[in-house]
């Protein structure tokens, strides 16, 4: 029994200490140098914890904002994409007149697009990240990041027109025109800085056909055709279309009267 209590004692003692030992504070400078040094070192993990922990404990140091910043970086460099982007617009949130402000948006939108998937599946991180890179161009006109957010703004609108370019593809290979016709509507409406809106008429085009509306086919073809001639949708729609959906009626028939002048 007196064995089994010294054992308990040394076991209680062991884990006070240990205890102790884990909820030591250290200096401000000391916890910052050692956080800045681990990022240095590539225990970036350990960094991050450290910078965390650093502005937990001083949340009125000057360097406060430098730590939460190499948080984020810290985060980008794990590729831990999501935290990353939260952590990059918190910053921004709490420093928007920071100089690095403006980066935040945009690193923000960096991280969601690393996380866009193909065309054909979910698009919701791409949309975040069209949306962070558009914070850029409207809340930091004259950011040196705006030229290059504006081209990767560009480009994930294109992906973004490319999904719903394939939900009317699929829709319409499926015999249900309706929902193709909607989709396609929408394509032309909210994406005409896009790739996408040659094809997009002459899908419209084959569905205004197949829905039995030729005039309506042939006005959506040549508006295709008058707008983008050399195109290649233009080209390959020709052999797509029957005649009487590439040719309004008043058009083809010979006996259709001239208009009246002056009417």
């Amino acid at each position: 029994m007196r064995r089994l209590s010294i054992l308990l004692t040394l076991a209680l003692w062991s884990a006070g200490c240990a205890s102790t030992q884990e909820t030591t504070v250290l200096p401000p400078d000391e916890q910052f140098d050692r956080a800045q040094q681990e990022f240095a070192d590539g225990d970036i993990r350990e960094a991050i914890s450290h910078f965390q922990t650093f502005a937990f404990n001083y949340p009125q140091d000057p360097r406060v904002p430098e730590a939460r910043w190499m948080t984020a970086q810290g985060y980008y460099a794990v590729e831990d994409w999501a935290t990353a982007a939260q952590e990059y617009f918190n910053y921004q949130r709490d420093y928007p007149r920071d100089e690095r402000a403006a980066e935040a948006l945009f690193q923000a939108g960096r991280a969601y697009q690393q996380m866009s998937l193909r065309p054909e599946l979910d698009q919701r991180e791409t949309e975040r990240a069209v949306n962070a890179y558009d914070r850029v161009i409207v809340e930091y006109p004259r950011s040196e990041f705006v030229e290059e957010a504006r081209t990767r703004k560009a480009q994930l609108r294109d992906k973004l027109a490319e999904k719903v370019f394939l939900n009317a593809e699929f829709y319409f290979d499926n015999e249900n025109f309706s929902a193709s016709e909607i989709y396609l509507t929408d394509l032309i409406a909210m994406y005409t800085d896009t790739s996408w809106i040659p094809a997009g008429y002459a899908l419209l085009a084959r569905t205004k056909c197949q829905q039995g509306l030729g005039d309506r086919a042939s006005e959506v073809y040549a508006r295709l055709r008058e707008n983008y001639p050399d195109s290649q949708a233009a080209r390959e729609v020709v052999g797509e279309l029957p005649e009487r959906c590439r040719t309004t009626q008043a058009a083809s028939d010979g006996d259709a009267p001239e208009p009246t002048s002056g009417r």
